[in-house]
């Protein structure tokens, strides 16, 4: 039995883990956290921009860079460009990863996109992007992976949620529909993968410094502190939350001592779900 100091840190040693969003921000500290515990990564991203959102998205460059980063820890990585929006490339990706490596055994479904607008001003546009990334993303990416982590001796899921899954905000009404769907996706799956031993849990981050927010803040006029000020006055420990924290989060999901813990929502939130 490992030693329960070290049982709450993931051994991943031989594992293959892929992480969706994972040019930049919370999708890039998951990677580097993940290769640091032994894991093999594949790395996917849009790496192109799209007319939802209007801010920039992660690069080809970016994601690069990550698996340089990966591969300077000692680790092995590749790189993948898919849109989680699009079946056939996604497809093609779980198949890229099985070719590569012959297994799968982590998932984390951090892709994700953001708009702001009372609901009665988004556009069909915002609202179709929006819901097809950050929900039907998870639905797709995991359906087209689950063959594969369904035969993992150790198969574990992880979908990046929000505080908006279990809450409204305001003037983000299609984000929140989508969060909400992502936290009773990731219960229902929890359920159906049983029997098979894998475990599907979601983290429900607040506010966190991130480059989705950033840019929505540029997209508004607005500064990342206004932005981060909307989440911000509900934390009960008001600051921005690094993703290294979500990062933490993550890893005990995949560790001997969550083995027993599956559809579950795990806030890392600064107290803002104890209002």
């Amino acid at each position: 039995m490992r030693d329960p100091r070290t049982a709450a840190l993931p051994d991943l040693t031989g594992q293959v883990a892929l992480v969706t969003g994972a040019g930049r921000g919370q999708g890039r500290s998951h990677c580097l956290a993940l290769a640091d515990a032994g894991a093999t990564i594949a790395a996917l991203d849009v790496c192109r921009d799209l007319d939802v959102p209007s801010y920039p998205l992660a690069t080809r460059a970016e994601l690069d860079e990550v698996v340089a980063d990966v591969e300077r820890l000692g680790g092995r990585a590749v790189p993948l460009v898919a849109d989680v929006r699009d079946p056939g490339e996604v497809t093609a990706a779980v198949a890229a990863v099985e070719k590569a490596f012959g297994r799968l055994d982590v998932l984390v479904n951090n892709a994700a996109i953001l708009t702001s607008a009372p609901f009665w001003e988004l556009s069909e546009q915002q609202w179709t992007a929006v819901v097809d990334t950050n929900l039907s993303g998870v639905w797709r990416t995991t359906k087209a992976a689950a063959e594969l982590l369904r035969r993992s001796p150790r198969g574990r899921i992880v979908n990046i949620a929000s505080t908006g899954g279990v809450r409204a905000v305001p003037e983000f009404a299609h984000y929140v529909a989508a969060k909400h769907g992502v936290v009773g996706l990731t219960r229902a799956m929890a359920i159906e993968l049983a029997n098979d031993g894998v475990t599907v849990n979601a983290i429900l981050p607040g506010a966190v410094d991130s480059p989705m927010l950033a840019g929505l803040a540029d997209e508004l006029g607005l500064t990342p502190d206004d932005v981060h000020k909307r989440w911000l006055h509900d934390q009960l420990l008001v600051e921005v939350i690094a993703p290294a924290e979500v990062t933490g989060a993550l890893l005990w999901l995949l560790s001997d001592s969550a083995r027993h813990v599956t559809g579950h929502c795990l806030a890392v939130d600064g107290g803002a779900l104890a209002r």
